[in-house]
């Protein structure tokens, strides 16, 4: 048998040619595989995130997009003073390398004030209506004092001088007023209890004093 004929066998065999395509085909896949892992990871391929602080996010998203990065809005903060919009933290920070493709997140500040449930604080003491609602991010906290027999107690809470429901919402940080009772002054109580009534002379007091009095001579 010649050599062309043994190798022509050797082909032929259907076992062997099978070997030989499995062998074929995992070599093709393992390449195929290095090449998608460099594509993806570009691998070697990092570029500097720049400062966004101050942007608004669509000029951020220009600035970023020349360097194959995107902003992606994660979170927003109401600030009365703040830009409506502007960015105001970034994750990674400026200065660090990143990978081309990768999200940059950034935070915001909201362009409408985050809404938020005032609880009930009827019959709350001054001193804990004041504590919670400042926990809450109430700073700016006035007192309007009523009559009423006890004193430091809430009766109400106003905002823009309309009394709020139990949990009406209203937004972040605005103005409140605590309608709060204040005692009577005992002195002025006993004050007005003695006080002659208006157009009633003094001796006509005095004089029904005397009908109930004691006559001296009589003993």
């Amino acid at each position: 048998m010649s050599k062309k004929q043994t190798l022509k066998s050797f082909f032929g065999d259907s076992i062997i040619r099978n070997l030989i395509m499995i062998a074929v085909s995992g070599l093709i896949i393992v390449l195929l595989t290095l090449l998608f892992l460099s594509l993806y990871t570009r691998h070697g391929e990092q570029v500097v995130i720049p400062s966004l602080e101050g942007l608004q996010p669509d000029e951020a998203n220009l600035l970023l997009q020349a360097k194959g990065l995107h902003a992606e809005i994660v979170d927003s903060v109401y600030f009365r003073d703040g830009v409506p919009g502007a960015i105001i933290d970034q994750t990674p920070k400026a200065g660090n390398k990143v990978k081309q493709g990768r999200s940059i997140y950034i935070t915001i500040y909201s362009r409408t004030p985050q809404m938020v449930a005032v609880p009930e604080l009827v019959d709350y003491s001054t001193r804990q209506a004041t504590a919670l609602l400042t926990s809450m991010g109430f700073n700016q906290i006035a007192m309007e004092e009523v009559p009423s027999e006890y004193a430091g107690l809430v009766i109400a809470v106003k905002y823009r001088g309309k009394v709020l429901a139990a949990d009406e919402k209203i937004p972040a940080g605005s103005p409140l007023t605590l309608v709060v009772t204040r005692g009577f002054e005992r002195d002025s109580l006993l004050d007005d209890r003695y006080e002659f009534p208006s157009g009633q002379p003094e001796r006509e007091h005095n004089d029904r004093v005397a009908e109930g009095a004691i006559d001296d001579p009589f003993f």
